[in-house]
């Protein structure tokens, strides 16, 4: 890998995790907001995620091991929202109750 070559690299994995990080703050807030199950601008922002890692796993000089890692955390990052949203509600719910 020359030079050139990390440091577009890296710079595509930074935005591969703020994306992620954005999808995932975005959906907090959206149903925080009363928002349904599947709000429409964390999905765009998740879009925007895959997007990245398609590119990143098409362009970029990383060796096979390390484009399945990205694909299989982009299908985990998908579902993390969502599972802690429930813990949450599950949690404050039995607090409420008790």
């Amino acid at each position: 890998m020359t030079a050139t070559a990390l440091m577009q690299t890296a710079l595509l994995l930074g935005l591969y995790v703020a994306l992620a990080g954005s999808y995932g703050l975005s959906y907090a807030i959206a149903r925080l907001h009363g928002a349904g199950r599947f709000p429409p601008v964390p999905l765009i922002i998740y879009g925007l995620h895959g997007a990245s890692a398609i590119f990143i796993v098409a362009w970029s000089p990383l060796q096979a091991g390390w484009k399945g890692l990205l694909v299989a955390s982009s299908a985990a990052f998908f579902a993390i929202p969502p599972i802690a949203w429930q813990f949450l509600e599950h949690t404050h719910q039995t607090e409420v109750s008790k």
